[in-house]
């Protein structure tokens, strides 16, 4: 005769199995062996690219996120954030010294809102602390 197996025996070594296994993937899993430290979620996100917001193009209007770069036109833009009404732009011109940052400062509070950055001229249209909105007015090309 063969031996009767407990459904209640079995669903309780599945339980327990479980929460011993649990923790186990989830330190493995969420440990950096090579430092010997744990990660949060936020780490995690930040040293993926794929979760990092890029700065990006709208037609004829640039979203620049903060250090973000962005490339019009044979320039490097990268939006560094705002102080003291004033925005502060690196324009690196990839055709004379692309290691090279220029830093521009835009005030927030110019009638026109028309700057020229290298060869390019643009309009700002929106400002906040990590993002600045330009529209393209004219682009020179070579």
């Amino acid at each position: 005769m063969a031996p009767r197996i407990n459904k209640i025996s079995m669903i309780s070594t599945l339980i327990i199995l479980s929460l011993i296994f649990i923790p186990v993937i989830w330190g493995f899993y969420f440990t950096d062996w090579k430092n010997e430290q744990l990660f949060s979620a936020g780490e995690w996100r930040q040293a993926i690219p794929e979760f990092q917001e890029n700065s990006r193009a709208f037609g004829q209007r640039i979203l620049l996120r903060k250090n973000k770069a962005f490339t019009v036109n044979k320039s490097r833009l990268v939006f560094r954030g705002v102080a003291d009404e004033k925005i502060h732009l690196d324009v690196y011109l990839l055709e004379l010294d692309p290691e090279t940052a220029y830093a521009h400062y835009i005030s927030t509070a110019s009638s026109s809102g028309r700057f020229r950055l290298g060869d390019n001229q643009f309009q700002l249209l929106k400002v906040s602390r990590g993002v600045v909105q330009l529209k393209i007015l004219d682009l020179f090309h070579s």
